[in-house]
């Protein structure tokens, strides 16, 4: 700090020895420069307090982190429950059966959901489920006509995830919004019909291409972006969440009439699949994938990707066709691709490929995971992953299609 004390010391030291003078002056040149800096800097803040843009700022800040604080609160089951004042020691077990029963159950939620932001909502508890249980049914029709076009909409998707998750919905013009999934109604599991479905409308002529869990995407480093035409990008974490703030991603396409198709969470050593509908795979390593959006994979005309997932620590990757074959790969043998010219992998035999077999659905998993099939005679059906492999089909002898799969 210069202070009259200070002053008065160089004064006697210039007298004394005046070669010291240029060293003094600099030195004092040098601290002024970093006082007119920091008055401009404390001239800008006040300016933006003033006109109120930094208030706006520290109150996003607010509201992300609160935002992200009540995402961990729902995965962790609610608010915390605090333990009375007699137990501040050992607790007895009739306190852990009373605090059990104020915690929610943990459900499972499957949602299937069209182009037009129609959701239906079954819940389930994995606990109860036998392999190849049906869990629901279709009072209507499954796909519906385009109301513009006239002509049919693609098949419905699936998604199958905790209850207590935030959903991204995600547009293919970029557009998302954010819901817990308990917004969504539970159906009638035996009556489903998009009559009586939640809506999420389109604006314009969007539709919805994806819906993604988010509720723990603060413990990612990374999500990724996948086209339907074979097109990736990556997104930082920060920068994922920013984008979400605004409701906005972008469309993740290099050109129309190519579409978003999914959205993954990942970490930076984690290994991307893309899974195509006509038997095509390619692993990708995260730490290649570019910020702009680039074609990792060659499709043909005909051909499109159906899912893309991260494989993180499950052992296998599971494929499941429309004629209902369940298709076993093991994770550790799928080979990275080295470049993004890298020749595809075939997942189904060609001779299998050109009578007309077609990837419904895949997914990374364990035996102990859950399968969930839309079939084209209205049913949905749960699979454990073990029978799958076991069988390595999802029919005995019925004679109808799937029409989509998901994994949990």
């Amino acid at each position: 700090m210069i202070n009259p004390e200070k002053i008065d010391e160089w004064i006697r030291e210039v007298e004394e020895r005046p070669g010291s003078a240029a060293v003094i002056i600099r030195y004092i040149a040098n601290r002024l420069r970093e006082l007119v800096e920091r008055n401009e800097e404390l001239l800008s803040e006040n300016i933006e307090l003033r006109t109120g843009r930094k208030v706006e700022e520290f109150e996003s800040r607010i509201a992300n982190l609160q935002y992200q604080a009540d995402l961990l609160k729902r995965q962790l089951r609610g608010e915390a429950v605090s333990l009375p004042a007699e137990f501040s020691g050992e607790v007895s077990q009739q306190a852990k059966e009373d605090l059990a029963k104020t915690a929610p159950i943990e459900t499972t939620s499957l949602l299937v959901y069209n182009i037009f932001g129609q959701v239906l909502r079954v819940e389930l508890d994995l606990k109860k489920l036998e392999s190849r249980q049906r869990v629901g049914s279709f009072s209507g029709e499954i796909v519906l006509k385009h109301p513009e076009t006239g002509l049919l909409s693609p098949i419905p998707r699936l998604l199958a995830t905790s209850s207590q998750e935030e959903l991204l919905f995600v547009f293919d013009s970029g557009r998302t919004v954010t819901h817990p999934a308990t917004v969504i109604p539970s159906g009638e599991a035996e009556a489903l019909g998009w009559q009586g479905a939640y809506s999420e409308e389109p604006r314009g002529e969007e539709e919805l291409a994806t819906i993604l869990p988010v509720a723990r995407m603060s413990m990612y480093e990374f999500s990724v972006q996948v086209s339907r035409r074979g097109c990736v990008k990556k997104i930082k974490e920060a920068s994922f969440e920013s984008h979400i703030a605004r409701g906005y991603i972008g469309t993740g396409i290099q050109s129309a009439p190519d579409k978003t198709c999914s959205l993954a969470l990942c970490g930076l050593d984690d290994l991307l699949v893309l899974v195509s509908k006509e038997g095509f795979l390619v692993t990708l390593e995260i730490g290649d994938l570019p910020y702009t959006i680039e074609e990792v994979l060659h499709l043909g005309i005909t051909d499109h990707i159906v899912t893309a997932f991260i494989i993180g620590k499950k052992p296998s990757i599971l494929v499941v066709t429309h004629n209902g074959k369940a298709l076993q790969r093991e994770a550790g043998r799928l080979e990275s691709a080295v470049t993004f010219k890298t020749r595809r992998q075939a997942i189904i035999p060609k001779e299998r490929r050109e009578a007309g077999v077609r990837v419904v659905g895949a997914g990374a998993v364990t035996e102990g995971d859950w399968g969930f099939a839309l079939r084209s005679d209205g049913k949905l059906a749960a699979y454990t992953v073990g029978d799958l492999f076991n069988r390595g089909s999802l029919f005995s002898e019925e004679q109808v299609e799937i029409l989509g799969f998901t994994t949990v």
